[in-house]
């Protein structure tokens, strides 16, 4: 379980993202532990929950953020697969956020679906509450007592009032759901998938006739990136839980499958290394941990186990849909015939239109191959990667100082930037920035040139017309901004993380009146900038996710500047 935490680095400011409806987030006050309530250990209520024998869940039972609509008559809904073709859904178990939003409201409606719309959407409504009552800072069981027939289902919390005289309704912070669970339902748009990190507290609690052997992948059990990039290692960890009456007995394999472009396919499996007896679960952790491959594209992740005798497939597999970043360069890697020291920076200008990249484009990533001549020894090895605007002068990003790595050629030195910089329009400067003013480290080029590469400094670029650098981009088209926000009338800026003080991962959300000059930038305690984490000439509504694995603890500033105004949140770091 997860220790109580304080939030320290946020106010609670609501913030418009997405939808003609809009919904407004929080990042909350406090995030606290609640009862995680499983089978036969229930909140008081003056509900009887029995005979229900078992709860299904998706989320790790900690509000990271509360969630609420603008308007009422929208809603939240999470898929659940069924454990048989004939279940009773006993009822529902729904948790809403602790003093906020103000003054807040305690009615709500609930609503089930079943699976049977186009491709196995919400489609015919089973059952549907009244207006009832519930309990802010707890879970609340709503009795439904409905069967559900060959079908899985869908549990949907309806909001009756409208922003800010409605709850609240949780959101945990990990995103350990499978692809499609989680949904959103608009009066005017209708239903419509959710991609945003954590899942909604929302559970079933079911009964069923169990069967003798029925062995289920049911979450992941490590937080799933939304996207990544090549050449990296993920870990794919999941829960296995035994719904049937017999022991699965160790040894039962669990498999995993990738596929993705180009008829790519990754198998691996792992086997239980105990008794699983009813009704438990156990943590499967796939090793060695999958290499994401260089091909950019879509990826899915599908694991299930395997039991002897298993009696009901339909609930043993889960999948999760990964987009992974393409690497874009003009240089032929494999036609080396220059190295240069040119400087004080050589840069290589892409557009993003070249390579088929819708914006706005995500840039996560960075790589350069460097060549040390025996003959020509690098005073410093030491250099920073900066991303520059259209203009070819603001900057958008610098990173810390890499040592180069030397050869003839040497390995590709490559650099994860702290978050993904967005940009909406144009082309962006990719730049090698050598810390001596000898312009070492040197680097290598091709013999074609295409116009992309410069040398010299922001404003005043020079052409390198021998060939193009050995540089690349991993990029990601049509992400990272949301647009069609509610209207302010200054800018916004909100910051969470998970705990917080936070240790690893912050979500960073802003908006500005209109589009105009936007750069978000983090500052430590003595007011040094040391990261930069979104700049745009055009920038309006968007969200960038912070990883500060790297950074030292303490008390640092999130700072929006922008042509309408600034704003500032503290962050606070631990470890």
């Amino acid at each position: 379980m997860r220790r109580n935490v304080v939030l320290l680095a946020v106010l609670a400011f609501g913030l418009a993202l997405a939808g003609s409806e809009q919904w407004v987030g929080h990042n909350p006050q406090h995030s606290y532990q609640i009862p995680n309530p499983e089978p036969g250990i229930f909140p008081d209520t003056p509900q009887a929950f029995m005979p229900a024998v078992d709860t299904f869940k998706y989320d790790d039972g900690m509000p990271g953020s509360a969630w609420a609509w603008n308007q009422g008559g929208n809603g939240w809904g999470v898929k659940f697969i069924s454990p048989s073709d004939n279940v009773t859904l006993t009822g529902a178990l729904v948790h809403f956020y602790s003093g906020w939003p103000q003054p807040g409201g305690t009615n709500a409606m609930f609503k089930v679906f079943a699976d049977d719309g186009p491709g196995g959407t919400p489609g015919t409504e089973i059952w549907a509450s009244d207006t009832v009552t519930i309990v802010r800072g707890e879970w609340n069981f709503i009795p439904v007592d409905e069967p559900i027939i060959g079908s899985n289902y869908y549990i949907f919390y309806v909001q009756v009032d409208s922003n800010p005289m409605c709850p609240g309704l949780s959101i945990d912070a990990f995103n350990n759901a499978p692809s499609h669970r989680m949904w959103t339902y608009s009066e005017t748009d209708g239903f419509a998938e959710d991609a945003r990190r954590g899942e909604w507290l929302i559970r079933a609690v079911c009964d069923w006739e169990w069967q003798t052997t029925n062995a289920a992948a049911q979450y992941f059990a490590s937080n799933m990136p939304l996207d990544t990039t090549p050449d990296i290692n993920l870990y794919v960890r999941t829960f296995v839980k035994n719904l049937g009456t017999a022991t699965i007995p160790a040894g039962t394999p669990v498999r995993l499958q990738v596929t993705g472009p180009q008829s790519y396919v990754y198998e691996d499996t792992m086997n239980t290394s105990a008794d699983l007896p009813s009704g438990q679960r156990v943590q499967i952790n796939f090793s060695p941990a999958w290499r994401i491959p260089q091909t950019s594209g879509n990826y899915a992740i599908k694991v299930w186990p395997e039991a002897a005798g298993e009696q009901w497939p339909a609930d043993d597999p889960i999948t999760y849909d990964l987009s992974v970043a393409q690497w874009i360069e003009y240089a032929d890697f494999d036609g080396l015939n220059w190295l240069t020291w040119g400087g004080p920076m050589r840069a290589t200008q892409f557009d993003p239109a070249d390579f088929a990249l819708q914006y706005p484009v995500g840039i996560s990533r960075a790589r350069h191959q460097f060549y040390a001549h025996p003959q020509y020894p690098w005073p410093d090895s030491s250099f920073r990667f900066k991303v520059f605007g259209d203009d070819g002068s603001t900057l958008l990003y610098e990173s810390d100082e890499i040592e180069a790595s030397p050869g003839t050629p040497g390995p590709i030195t490559y650099c994860d930037f702290d978050s993904t910089l967005i940009v909406e329009s144009g082309t962006f400067y990719l730049a090698v920035a050598p810390v001596s003013s000898t312009g070492h480290p040197s680097s290598c080029g091709d013999g074609e040139p295409d116009g992309q590469s410069f040398q010299g400094q922001p404003g005043s670029w020079i052409p390198w017309t021998m060939g193009e650098y050995f540089t690349s981009a991993s990029c990601q088209g049509g992400v990272g901004i949301s647009e069609g926000g509610v209207s302010v009338r200054e800018p916004t800026l909100a910051v969470s993380g998970y705990p917080n003080p936070v240790a690893d991962f912050v979500t960073i959300r802003w908006q500005v009146p209109s589009r105009q000059s936007v750069r978000v930038e983090l500052y430590d305690a003595t007011g040094r900038c040391v990261r930069h984490l979104y700049g745009s000439q055009q920038g309006l509504t968007g969200s960038t996710t912070l990883d500060a694995r790297s950074l030292p603890a303490g008390i640092y500033l999130v700072r929006l500047e922008a042509a309408s105004g600034t704003a500032t949140r503290k962050l606070v770091l631990e470890r």
